[in-house]
């Protein structure tokens, strides 16, 4: 076989080899701020105040003087009774007729059927 040809050595995919990369020294940007963080720290002291409340109690003997009033009753019992003689006639007194009924009606007083 003939002599090889030979060819520029190829990287991955085709494409040439790249040669190493090259080291820049980093750079410094200014500084960013966030928002600050606002924080509370609270001491607290108890403080005590004397308060002062004084009490006086006086105490009262009272006589109380009551009167009873006294209204005996008697009681009376009245039994009443009431009589009447009366005259009586020949035929006894019978009650006034109701207006006529329709026929057949019996003959008027106490005893006719309703």
């Amino acid at each position: 076989m003939g002599a090889m040809q030979q060819m520029p050595q190829m990287g991955g995919c085709g494409y040439p080899a790249v040669s190493p990369s090259q080291y820049y020294p980093p750079q410094v940007l200014p500084a960013q701020f966030s928002p600050t963080n606002q924080q509370v720290q609270y001491n607290q002291q108890d403080v005590y105040v004397p308060m002062i409340h004084p009490t006086q109690t006086t105490q009262v003997n009272q006589m109380n003087y009551k009167y009873v009033h006294y209204f005996p009753q008697n009681t009376n019992v009245v039994n009443q009774a009431t009589q009447q003689n009366l005259c009586g006639t020949v035929q006894p007194i019978m009650a006034p007729c109701p207006p006529p009924c329709p026929p057949p009606c019996g003959p008027c007083g106490p005893w006719r059927k309703k």
